[in-house]
């Protein structure tokens, strides 16, 4: 196995831990402070990424550094027939995740969660449609309840701000 490939994964998990705590900087501070305030959990999360890819990349160097060139034994198991784990899927799961941060403020978390959350078990090899629908349908409704609801969490809702105002589901 190529170690320069886990050095490029790395690489891409410090970019976009690099990029969320960046983007994080650009949230407002609501009308009320509190001493988390809202853009905490992107700094940790984003904190957390670069810091695990940094690791990562700093312990490839050192592997090539012991073993001449940049080949490595395999260890572990083959992957499950049927189930194979690649680069590419990797990667795709990156650029959902990318994907699903430009489309929360215009979708909302309504609309843009299941759409991730699809994406993201079809590139993860989920074959059930249907399967897969109701499982994301049924996550964004229960985590919309619980954050938005119980929590008073405000949640961008995107086109259906309307509708949801009537109903009296958005805690404005």
């Amino acid at each position: 196995m190529d170690r320069r490939i886990d050095a490029a994964v790395a690489f891409a998990f410090v970019l976009f831990g690099l990029f969320m705590i960046f983007e994080a900087m650009t949230i407002k501070q609501g009308m009320m402070r509190d001493p988390i305030g809202p853009r905490a959990a992107f700094f940790v999360c984003g904190g957390i990424m670069a810091g695990g890819g940094l690791i990562l990349i700093v312990r490839s160097v050192l592997a090539w550094r012991e073993a001449a060139g940049n080949l490595m034994p395999s260890e572990g198991v083959a992957d499950e027939e049927g189930y194979t784990a690649s680069a590419r899927q990797a990667f795709l799961l990156i650029a959902a995740c990318f994907a699903y941060m430009l489309a929360f403020g215009p979708l909302g978390y309504i609309l843009a969660t299941p759409l991730f959350l699809v994406a993201a078990m079809a590139i993860l090899g989920e074959r059930h449609w249907g399967r897969a629908i109701f499982i994301a349908v049924l996550f964004t409704a229960i985590f919309y309840f619980v954050f938005a609801q119980v929590l008073g969490v405000r949640l961008p809702i995107g086109p259906l701000t309307g509708p949801f105002r009537a109903l009296g589901w958005v805690n404005l």
